[in-house]
């Protein structure tokens, strides 16, 4: 089955360069797209990832946040003729603030999908303000309402989500994160989250090893892990890159 993309644009956020690519020196402010994705199929359309809740709660580890009124999520997908009850799923790439931030508008009649590894990470406190309970209770409550979650165990096994849908363990950026690939018309796309930031100074630098890519500085995996976890998505063929 070949799905439509559709990108949905949530605003942006402020960071720190050297968070994105490791080897920028610290001190230098960038500010980054926030984008979810429409998956627009012949019978069902699917979320991924919802973006932030407000850019006040960004402030909460050091970040800013900033979202035009045409950004927010509602009005995304109204511009896609899409309302919140209509969306079958909501695939989260991860967790973090910034990428499951508005869950909560969507009815429990979406389901929303997880790899259970990064819900247990969540709930877990080793990454306190990256989580903030405004999103993760929501999940919670969604634990106990039949048919309103869904979890993955990725890391024994691909899932897969509807035809054309499938979700892989990234292994790298969080120790739950989830890589969704999609076949479209063009290909196999690969929205990857926060485990590639920038597709020149990553993937595209010349380095002292041979297709060695760089990393970020902003993972809670090992370095070993998130360099295997970027090497994995770039080896599936004709993959398409998410690099924000």
């Amino acid at each position: 089955m070949a799905w439509e993309i559709k990108v949905l644009d949530l605003g942006s956020l402020e960071i720190d360069g050297s968070r994105t690519v490791a080897t920028r020196a610290p001190g230098i402010r960038v500010r980054l797209p926030v984008q979810g994705f429409l998956l627009v199929g012949p019978e069902h359309v699917v979320v991924v990832d919802t973006g932030f809740r407000h850019p006040e709660i960004l402030q909460r580890i050091r970040l800013r946040g900033f979202e035009e009124p045409g950004q927010a999520l509602d009005a995304q997908l109204r511009a896609h003729g899409v309302r919140f009850g209509d969306v079958r799923y909501v695939l989260h790439t991860h967790l973090h603030l910034d990428h499951a931030g508005q869950t909560d508008k969507f009815p429990l009649t979406t389901t929303a999908v997880v790899n259970r590894r990064e819900l247990e990470y969540s709930v877990s406190g080793l990454s306190g303000g990256s989580y903030p309970p405004d999103d993760v209770k929501h999940l919670v409550d969604r634990l106990h309402t039949r048919g309103s979650l869904r979890l993955l165990d990725l890391e024994a096994t691909d899932e897969h989500i509807l035809g054309g849908i499938r979700c892989s363990a990234a292994g790298g950026h969080t120790e739950g994160s989830m890589v969704v690939y999609v076949e479209t018309a063009m290909g196999l796309a690969c929205l990857c989250g926060d485990i590639v930031y920038n597709v020149a100074e990553q993937l595209s630098a010349t380095g002292v090893l041979e297709g060695d890519p760089v990393l970020s500085g902003n993972t809670v995996t090992t370095r070993r892990s998130e360099k295997a976890a970027i090497k994995r998505v770039l080896d599936r063929p004709s993959a398409v890159r998410d690099d924000a």
